[in-house]
């Protein structure tokens, strides 16, 4: 795993930005210059009658090899170009031209052109795995720093490293890659489904805030109130992000709401696009599981083109993928047409009843993706920046079997034999941000952007009933759509400063202004209103999905502002601090004051101590203040118990629920400690680590499911028709530690041989801290304010650590990796105690074999889970739906697919 820190954030571009970009993309030179606005000659732009060709060949500078398709470009000009598979290039010039050239995995190089020279060559460093390679994330100043330099950790994964596990999605690239990263499918989840909940430092996914270029990405609109991973809490998308389109992934792995807002409680996922003028790549990739299912298909093609004169780009990704669903459910042992079992039987085999009734794995799939990343000049002084794109997903999920003989749900007339619904979805995200950027005279670094972004999830339900219409229900709904958009403006300032003794001392402030706004739309009357039969107690709703009611429909709209001041100083050569403030104030629920103070002591070159304190906070989410889920009746599968219970999921400032005494809604606030250091053992072998505790206060959680008709709560919730209620309260303090650590080894023996070893480890453990928090007007109930199953979810749900070994070694044209993963036990936590059920720790071997015919064509062949390992099976019979999920839904350490092998192809141009 590479360790650096990240490049200058970008900032925001809009729609507007994007339609210029691409008519600069498409036209001539001349022509995408006129579009932009006029700027002055490049003064090394001279008449192409005085230009000379110049020749030469990109070196590796260890070995002299030839770097085949390196980028060569005169500095200021549209001229460029680049290497043959021999690693040679000509190009015309005239003297002072300044050549820049980049390769991946090479250090950028700036190389004036000699006076009269008709030939040069020019050796390129390489980016090492070092904790010398430069990176900007959690640091807000204009100068570029390294991870020595610095006092947080941050990872930084690169493109060739993720696309080597042979996943296809970014969110199973970084949890095969990261330790401290968790992000695992779900099955028979409802919106889950469509949505991998992704985590940081075993917080919840609302607790990591997400970048791309710099810049906060939209959440998603869906918010997930299922018994697993990250209930009660939204996170972002980030298989929307096609993986084409990615320069490299960094990670900061440390609180960071004082320099960028709400949500950084766990830390960064910062998503850095491509940005190269020229070339390109088209990859594709096929995989199917040992069991024959889950065919995938994934193509993508990534371009570069220059715009204007003056170093501009436009970049292009299109990403298209499909996946079939998975299917590793068992046979339904339960009765199908009658309670007695004989008599069941032989109905069974009268009927040639298939008791396969269901899949349950991985949701089918089809995706298409489209990203670009641009920057053009604008004049002297000014450049416009943009980013952005959209991604379009068609899925389905499933659900359980309805069994015939169940008069609440069955509607024999339309099913005799019973159903198993089907559940369709489209998820649609767009975003756009454009920028402004200069560096003044003065030395100020200047950077104005707008954005905006939304995803929208409008949900199905086939192959189903409503069974309060009887014979007259449709069989086919739609059952609604969640929304959820942000637009947000920003302004950020930087400036480094000579003060007395200082060796440096970097000023930033800036800030920000958004705008969010959540909407659920209504679906259709027959998927969540009661019909008129009334015999059997018959279920409301679409059975399996209820659709969103009218009542339950929503819009609302919240504005924020933020300011931030952010100054970082080395005191002397080895002694560095960091402090940085930031006041919010969101229009619905008040405002909050975070601080950081960061500290880094470098006791040689080789080694440094660092550390640093954070206060900070989470907003609540729009989904957890409007969200709620009543109609007629809601009908709800919880714990593992199918049957049916009605539960009225209420808003927090339902009149209801504060009649109870739990109070409004308010900001999560963190108290955050990190202590670690870095070591450059050899120049090959770099070690860290670093320990951390987080302590949150007032943690946003659903509340247990209650029982309103209980004499405790009777006459609060007299009139209202509830049987059981939920709702959102900051009712838990918790407190989370953990270890990270990390070893990388890289060494280059010769120019035909190069290996690499990477060990990482991540240790973790969130505990409740204190008494949940319990309204005096609740304390007779009998029943806590957050259940058990709750706490479970935030305490061992998810595995407790987590260790990552890989190696690579490549000889000539052929390079093998091996990594194995080991995922440490997770804990299932159900009502009844003694349904209770440990999973033990799994280790997970990959393995892959790279050949490159030629320097542009290369082929990988490889398995994922080549020993086909799978999680423990349930213990528990009425806990796997009469044997339809013989693995839980509650928990998941790695999935449950089993072996996968896949193949890819790799072309550059």
């Amino acid at each position: 795993m590479k360790r650096i820190l990240p490049s200058p954030p970008l900032s925001a571009r809009t729609a507007g930005a994007a339609l210029l970009l691409a008519a600069c993309a498409v036209a001539t030179p001349a022509t995408a210059a006129s579009l932009a606005t006029p700027v002055a000659e490049a003064p090394n732009d001279s008449s192409p009658l005085a230009r000379r060709p110049l020749t030469g060949r990109i070196l590796d500078g260890n070995d002299q090899s030839p770097l085949a398709f390196a980028s060569v470009a005169v500095k200021g000009t549209n001229r460029g170009t680049t290497t043959d598979a021999n690693g040679s290039f000509k190009l015309d010039v005239d003297d002072g031209d300044v050549l820049v050239v980049s390769y991946v995995g090479y250090e950028l190089r700036e190389v004036p052109v000699p006076a009269g020279a008709s030939t040069l060559d020019v050796p390129m460093k390489t980016a090492t795995h070092t904790t010398a390679d430069v990176i900007v994330v959690g640091n807000r100043a204009s100068e570029a720093r390294t991870n020595v330099d610095l006092p947080v950790p941050v990872d930084v994964l690169t493109a060739k490293e993720i696309t080597k596990t042979g996943q296809t999605e970014l969110g199973q690239m970084i949890h095969f890659t990261a330790p401290s990263f968790n992000s695992t499918k779900h099955a028979i989840s409802n919106v889950t489904s469509y949505v991998d909940p992704a985590t940081l430092r075993g917080l919840s996914p609302d607790q990591t805030l997400v970048l791309v270029n710099g810049k906060r990405r939209h959440q998603s609109s869906a918010l997930n109130v299922n018994n697993v991973v990250g209930r009660g809490s939204v996170g972002t998308d980030l298989n929307a992000i096609p993986t084409a389109a990615i320069e490299r992934v960094e990670i900061l792995r440390d609180g960071a709401a004082a320099q960028y807002g709400s949500d950084a409680i766990a830390g960064i996922v910062n998503i850095v696009l491509k940005a190269n003028p020229r070339g390109g790549v088209v990859t594709g990739n096929y995989g199917i599981t040992a069991k024959g299912d889950g065919a995938t298909y994934d193509t993508g093609l990534n371009f570069g083109l220059p715009v204007g004169k003056r170093d501009g780009f436009l970049n292009l990704t299109v990403q298209g993928h499909h996946n079939d669903p998975t299917d590793r459910s068992g046979d339904y042992t339960g009765r199908v047409y009658n309670s007695d079992k004989a008599t069941d039987d032989a109905l069974v085999a009268q009927n040639n009843f298939n008791r396969h009734v269901t899949k349950y794995g991985t949701a089918r799939n089809t995706m298409g993706q489209f990203f670009y990343n641009g920057e053009v000049a604008m004049g002297e002084k000014w450049r416009l920046y943009s980013f952005g794109g959209l991604s379009y997903k068609d899925m389905t999920a499933y659900g359980f079997f309805r069994n015939p003989s169940n008069k609440q749900r069955a509607v024999l007339s339309l099913f005799p034999n019973g159903y198993n619904p089907v559940f369709p979805a489209t998820v649609l995200d767009v975003a756009s941000t454009v920028g402004l950027r200069r560096k003044t005279a003065s030395g100020w670094a200047l950077d104005f952007s707008l954005g905006g972004g939304q995803n929208t999830i409008k949900t199905y339900a086939n192959h189903t009933v409503n069974p309060s219409y009887g014979s007259a229900s449709p069989t086919d709904f739609y059952t609604g759509t969640n929304k959820f958009g942000q637009v947000l403006a920003n302004v950020n300032v930087s400036k480094g400063f000579e003060i007395g003794g200082l060796k440096s001392f970097a000023l930033s402030y800036g800030g920000e202004f958004r705008v969010e706004n959540y909407q659920l739309l209504a679906g259709d009357e027959a998927s969540w209103k009661k019909g008129p039969v009334t015999a059997n107690n018959p279920d409301v709703g679409s059975s399996g999905r209820e659709g969103i009611a009218a009542v339950n429909a929503v819009e609302r709209t919240r504005n924020n502002v933020g300011v931030y001041v952010d100054v970082l100083s080395d005191i002397t050569d080895k002694f560095l601090v960091g402090v940085a403030g930031r006041f919010e104030r969101y229009s619905d629920f008040g405002s909050n004051v975070s601080g950081k103070i960061s500290t880094r002591y470098k006791f040689s070159e080789m080694f440094s101590v660092r550390g640093s304190l954070n206060r900070g906070f989470r907003a609540p989410s729009m989904h957890q203040l409007y969200y709620s889920n009543y109609a007629d009746a809601q009908w709800l599968t919880l714990n593992g118990v199918f049957d049916s219970y009605p539960i009225a999921h209420l808003r927090n400032d339902n009149p209801y629920v504060q009649k109870l005494g739990v109070g409004q809604l308010k900001a999560e606030t963190t108290l955050d400690y990190n202590l670690g250091f870095t070591a450059q053992v050899t120049p090959d072998l770099v070690f860290t680590a670093d320990a951390y505790q987080i302590d949150i206060t007032d943690r946003v959680v659903i509340s247990g499911q209650l029982d309103a008709t209980k004499p405790a709560l009777a006459p609060t919730f007299a009139g209202s028709g509830y049987a059981q209620v939920q709702f959102f309260s900051n009712a838990l303090d918790t407190r989370t530690r953990g270890l990270d650590v990390v070893a990388s080894y890289r060494k280059k023996m010769d120019r035909d041989q190069e290996m690499g070893l990477n060990l990482a480890m991540a240790l973790n453990s969130t505990k409740v801290v204190g008494e949940v928090r319990t309204p005096a007007s609740l304390a007779n109930l009998g029943t806590p304010l957050v259940d058990r199953v709750m706490i479970g979810l935030i305490e061992v749900a998810q595995p407790r650590s987590k260790f990552i070994g890989s190696a690579n070694y490549r000889f000539k044209k052929l390079e093998g990796l091996v990594r194995a993963t080991r995922f440490g036990e997770v804990t299932a936590i159900q009502s009844s105690p003694e349904l209770d059920q440990t999973f033990s720790a799994k280790v997970i071997t990959d393995a892959s074999l790279t050949y490159g015919f030629t320097p542009r064509v290369g082929l990988t062949v490889g398995a994922n889970n080549l020993f086909n390992v799978y999680p423990d099976e349930i213990a528990f019979p009425s806990l796997t739906a009469s044997g339809q999920t013989p693995y839980t839904r509650f928990t998941s350490q790695f999935g449950f697919m089993g072996a996968y092998y896949f193949t890819s192809l790799r072309f550059s141009f």
